[in-house]
């Protein structure tokens, strides 16, 4: 196996493009692999989601609740609406409203244990403003440096 280190790469395992920049690939069964751990990269990605300056799509959402092992119904009553309003948003059929998409994401830094700094301090990064402007058709993938086995959000 011969390894070598890609300068980018857009990876959709997960559901959602995400640029990773500096992966280390193997060649596996004549085939090129990003060689990273796997565990990781859906933990940084779901700490790249919630700090997403815009809205996030409607794969992104499915793959929150997924991580969270959570089905529709389950998901929809935590957040005081029905399964079917959780089905319309991963459809992107009808767009979350910012305040709730807010309330989502702090639910998710709550359960990644965030310490209370970094759980205030994301509280102060979200933006109504933002979040509430259509970013219809514009993609805004999220960009992770793979440079060392801690991988991190590229700013």
């Amino acid at each position: 196996m011969r390894d070598r280190k890609q300068e980018t790469f857009i990876f959709d395992g997960l559901g959602f493009p995400i640029k990773l920049i500096n992966v280390p690939m193997k060649k596996v069964f004549g085939e090129w692999a990003i060689d990273i751990n796997m565990d990781k990269l859906m933990l940084v990605a779901l700490e790249a989601l919630i700090h997403k300056p815009v809205a996030m799509t409607g794969d992104e959402l499915k793959f929150i609740r997924s991580y969270l092992h959570m089905t529709m119904a389950a998901f929809g009553k935590t957040f005081g609406v029905s399964h079917v309003a959780v089905l319309k948003w991963e459809n992107e059929k009808n767009r979350i409203s910012p305040p709730l998409e807010i309330c989502i994401r702090l639910y998710v830094w709550d359960h990644l244990r965030a310490k209370d700094k970094e759980f205030r301090a994301l509280y102060r990064e979200l933006s109504l403003t933002k979040l509430s402007k259509d970013q219809k058709g514009k993609i805004h993938p999220i960009v992770i440096d793979a440079t060392t086995d801690d991988l991190k959000i590229a700013l």
